[in-house]
């Protein structure tokens, strides 16, 4: 392919280094981020493919990756930008380093040990779980090798979501018959079945059995010619053992189950079929037999139950003093543990050097036992936030220890008369603190890059539910708490408002309104009453400003504001005030440059380009909204 697209940079930003693949209706380039000196692939959709198609076309795109950027799983790639210049669409998204399964497959000439497959298997079964279990359950349709990509780490990332549909309340969001035959559901790719049998989650489970029996047989689907030139898929399915003695009696029951043609044969959770690749090896005949021979020892124990259930009354009795013993001393330890570490991290930040781990610290591990030990005592969680917000930063795995915390343990704190205060507490933490892409770290030098660009975006809308419950609870909130709650949740359900609309093809003209109007409140204030964050913490009120920054410098946004009537004065004055505000607030990034440090520079130093992007989209407006002078008011 000729690489015309090579040394351009797009939008200000991002540099096209080299062509590292073409689609049927794209290119896709390794680009350089010219501000955080980092790698991404960006999908470009050119001129001539999408306007064959109409507008029609060219929205479904820019869904299609306003769809990818909701999701948040580490094994989906995430889009971080949509740049929509009118010549081109621009979609910035992770650059995968490493190969698809397929390709590895065919190279190596043999199939994968199968330790490594059931690994992968359940890496996927997760993935599959999260999608399955969003608001609107989405259906991969798309499992096969080649959409599978091998890291250097031997783990797996899950790409191209071209064809995935939403399994809404009056139905699937798209009805076609499509599909990668051989590894598509029977419901999913044979027409005649496909009319009869409706398509939902059991068909990525089908998928997923046939790309892990590929993936340890080595056999594939093939192509063939009938005797009338039709070509047709066949991927002989035969038991894995029939290929290989020496694989397991568990996986070969496990993947013909999954690949039953009847769904309702199959898994039907994609859950029951993690659960069994956990415990593969239990899936034998010699496992069944030797339990059932501990059921028949079971009759045997019955009698001797008696005693055990009185023995257990006695224990109850002594455990819960012993357990809140336990507690205290987990308190008390993970207090201690806490200020060794805070200590720690004020003598490498001086040092210039830092150390990033995915594991979980001493302390965390002590305050979370304690909550599994007592977790009515609300306090707990609160210490824990705490210890989220000590180093300046919440990881992406640091959220999802706190998730499956808050899932088991949340709802039993709901009656607390702090609940409303605690989840306001963690909607902060969200909107503050969250490095949704990790990619924080300090260097050598003692400063601090992050990512930029959608980093505002993802954190309003991972706090919106947090603030939204808060608001429910507002007993334990203070009048400027709930205030601050109300408008934090405005700014978090915009961005789901607007991509709402644009999948249904809605007007969003009242949403773009709403949430500019509410930044106004927020930072520039009314005749009536001083801005909102006026006497917020120094490091909340930068976040916002970056909220309302990333607004301005966004061309989708803005041409958004610019419809529903902002003017482009006060698009001018937002982001005035928004950056003499941010210079303000120099001597507290100087002191704290680890936390507020690249919020600050990505405001400073893009100024000028925010300010060409307002000037570019108001001079490339054809009409201009005929409310204007009112919304002025």
């Amino acid at each position: 392919m000729a690489e015309t697209g090579v040394g351009r940079v797009i939008d200000n930003k991002y540099e096209i280094l080299t062509s590292i693949g073409r689609g049927g209706m794209s290119y896709v380039w390794l680009g350089r981020d010219k501000r955080l000196d980092k790698m991404w692939a960006i999908k470009e959709f050119r001129p001539s493919a999408v306007s064959s198609q109409g507008a029609a076309n060219r929205q479904a795109i820019i869904d299609e990756a306003n769809f990818i950027k909701r999701l948040d799983h580490p094994a989906i790639p995430r889009v971080v930008d949509i740049i929509d210049t009118g010549a081109s669409i621009f979609v910035v998204m992770d650059f995968i380093d490493g190969t698809a399964l397929n390709k590895v497959l065919r190279q190596q000439g043999a199939p994968f040990e199968q330790e490594r497959v059931i690994e992968w298997g359940i890496e996927l079964c997760e993935v599959l779980e999260y999608l399955h279990g969003l608001s609107a359950p989405v259906v991969y349709r798309d499992m096969k090798p080649s959409n599978i990509m091998l890291r250097g780490d031997d783990s797996v990332k899950l790409i191209d979501f071209g064809i995935s549909m939403e399994l809404l309340p009056s139905g699937p969001s798209d009805t076609r018959v499509i599909g990668t035959g051989g590894y598509g559901a029977p419901e999913q790719v044979d027409k005649e079945i496909h009319r009869v049998v409706p398509v939902d989650t059991r068909a990525d489970i089908y998928a997923l059995g046939a790309t892990l029996y590929s993936l340890v047989t080595g056999h594939t689907p093939r192509t063939r010619k009938t005797e009338t030139g039709k070509s047709v898929i066949e991927f002989e399915m035969r038991p894995i053992r029939e290929w290989n003695g020496q694989l397991s009696e568990g996986l070969e029951h496990i993947l013909q189950r999954a690949t039953q043609v009847d769904p309702a044969n199959r898994y039907q959770t994609v859950a029951e079929m993690r659960n069994d690749l956990e415990h593969y090896e239990e899936l034998t005949e010699e496992y069944r037999e030797a339990q059932r021979r501990k059921v028949r020892g079971f009759r045997l124990r019955v009698i001797a139950s008696g005693v055990v259930l009185l023995v257990g009354v006695l224990c109850l009795i002594l455990s819960y003093a012993v357990r809140n013993s336990s507690y205290d001393t987990l308190i008390h330890e993970a207090s201690v543990a806490s200020t060794e570490e805070r200590n720690a991290q004020v003598e490498v930040s001086e040092e210039g050097i830092h150390t990033r781990s995915a594991d979980s610290s001493e302390a965390e591990e002590l305050y979370t036992r304690a909550i599994e030990v007592n977790p009515a005592n609300i306090e707990t969680f609160e210490k824990l936030i705490d210890l989220y917000e000590a180093d300046s930063l919440f990881t992406v795995t640091e959220a999802r220890r706190w998730t499956e915390l808050w899932q088991t343990y949340g709802q039993q704190l709901e009656s607390n008369p702090g609940y409303g205060k605690l989840c306001y507490d963690v909607g902060i933490l969200y909107l503050v603190y969250y490095d949704y892409m990790d990619a924080r770290s300090i260097t050598g030098e003692n400063t601090t890059e992050a990512a930029t660009g959608q980093g505002a975006v993802e954190n309003a809308v991972k706090s919106m539910r947090w603030f939204r419950i808060a608001k429910s609870h507002p007993e334990s909130l203070s009048d400027k708490e709930l205030n601050a709650a109300e408008r934090y949740e405005v700014l978090g359900s915009f961005y789901e408002s607007v991509a709402k609309a644009n999948r249904e093809g809605a007007d969003a003209s009242d949403d773009y309104e709403r949430f500019w109007n509410t930044l106004e409140e927020t930072i520039v204030g009314t005749d009536d009453a001083a801005p909102l964050i006026a006497d917020s913490e120094d490091i909340v009120k930068l976040r916002i400003y970056q909220v309302a920054f990333e607004s301005v410098s966004s061309s989708t946004y803005l041409t958004g504001f610019r419809r529903a009537g902002v003017s482009k004065e006060r698009a001018d004055a937002m982001l005035t005030t928004v950056c003499e505000n941010t210079k303000n607030e120099a001597s507290f990034v100087e002191v704290n440059r680890d936390a507020a440090g690249f919020l600050y520079d990505e405001i400073i130093n893009g100024e000028e380009d925010a300010r060409a992007n307002i000037t570019r989209v108001y001079k490339n407006a054809l009409v201009q909204p005929s409310n204007t002078d009112e919304k002025e008011g």
